[in-house]
Parts: structure tokens; sequence; C-alpha cells
């Protein structure tokens, strides 16, 4: 699916355009079904445009990165075993495959 077929708001389509391999990964997400509301991943992993900011393996191991506050956050992408499950720019919902989150 090409990004210009996407009724994307002018922020979330500047966004990805800035970071190409997200946006590609958004557009993977797209038309991926729901994560069964009784799916508990072993790995949850947080993004933003400058990497890493959280995760937590197997409930029980969690680690984060140290930011500065200047670093705003462009988009926030949740990971769950390496898949897509949310993505946002500024609170604006682009991918939302939880069953549980609205």
């Amino acid at each position: 699916m090409q990004s210009s077929q996407i009724n994307w708001s002018q922020q979330v389509s500047s966004v990805l355009a800035r970071y190409p391999q997200w946006q590609n990964i958004v557009i993977e997400a797209i038309n991926k079904p729901l994560f069964n509301v009784s799916y508990c991943p072993e790995t949850i992993e947080i993004f933003d445009q400058f990497g890493l900011l959280a995760g937590r393996i197997f409930s029980s191991i969690s680690y984060e990165c140290t930011r500065d506050f200047l670093e705003k956050s462009e988009f926030i992408a949740w990971l769950f075993d390496g898949e897509l499950a949310a993505f946002y720019v500024n609170g604006e919902v682009v991918i939302n495959r939880l069953q549980l989150l609205t």
C-alpha cells in the first residue's frame, strides 16, 4: 500500500515522511488484525524517533533509556514481540491493534 493512498493528517504525514523506516512499519501494520485480548507479549518495547525509550521482558526485566528533557518525542511506537501494536503522533492514534486501548 502506498502512503499516498492513506488518509493521514498533515502532522502524521509530515512526521512519517521524516522517518521512512517507521513509515514502512506503520504501513505494514495497517491491515494486520487486532491482538487477541488474551495475548500476553513476552517483550514490550517503546520507541520514538531517537530510538528505544523503555522495554520489559517476561514481565520481570525492565529497562529504560535516559533522555534529555529537551528531546521531545515526535511519535511513540509500542512493539509487542517485535510487532507494531500502537503508534501515535502527539496524541493522534495512527495504529491501534489493542482491543483494550480506546
